[in-house]
């Protein structure tokens, strides 16, 4: 049986081009999402073995994404791919539920390894950034369930700082997510005080340094 996968990138070219070399493998891309939000719904919808998830994407970053997926489709395995390689990011993925996390420089040669060990129940690294999760003799430093968390704000609070460092407007931001104005007002200030940022300049900075929205 085929391993039935979808692919989450805002750039075309990368999901054209995953598409063709895993469907060459005899993978099954049922779907292709441009947004995390997207990726979401269609991963409900289809419940696929794998999500390849970018990370860095618009209106919904794949970290948010994969831990509403990992949270309404368990079954459903992540492997995020990123041109990032900061150790922060990587963790955060993690802390997400991603079962792996391939660079984007690399993903061509890796993709197909990467499927087939997560759909065994195993973690997959890009060789290059795997030396920093193991020991001298091979060993991971801490289980998955040990890497940090970031607990500053919570998810909703992420959602809204990702949308308002994007150049969101306020209403845009409520009907995007489904709430009054007012609520997205008091997620703002909540986040400001918690993170003692206040301008949207300085939220825009974190934003970027956090790996929640990207200069790409």
């Amino acid at each position: 049986m085929k391993t039935r996968v979808i692919i989450a990138d805002d750039h075309a070219i990368i999901r054209e081009g995953l598409k063709n070399l895993l469907e060459k493998k005899g993978v099954d891309v049922i779907a292709i999402a441009k947004n995390g939000r997207e990726a979401i719904a269609l991963a409900i919808t289809h419940r696929p073995d794998v999500v390849m998830m970018d990370i860095s994407m618009p209106d919904l970053n794949g970290v948010e994404a994969t831990a509403a997926i990992r949270r309404e489709v368990p079954n459903t395995k992540v492997i995020a791919l990123s041109m990032h390689s900061s150790k922060k990011i990587i963790d955060k993925m993690f802390a997400s539920g991603a079962s792996g996390y391939i660079l984007k420089e690399s993903a061509f040669d890796e993709l197909f390894d990467a499927i087939q060990e997560v759909n065994k129940g195993n973690f997959y690294l890009t060789p290059s950034i795997a030396r920093m999760y193991v020991d001298s003799q091979g060993n991971m430093y801490k289980g998955i369930d040990d890497i940090p968390r970031s607990n500053e704000i919570s998810k909703k609070e992420r959602q809204v700082l990702q949308l308002v460092a994007e150049g969101e407007r306020t209403r845009d931001i409520a009907e995007k997510l489904g709430v009054s104005i007012k609520t997205i007002e008091t997620h703002r200030r909540n986040i400001m005080k918690k993170l003692s940022i206040f301008s949207i300049a300085g939220l825009t900075k974190f934003a970027i340094k956090e790996g929640i929205v990207s200069l790409e």
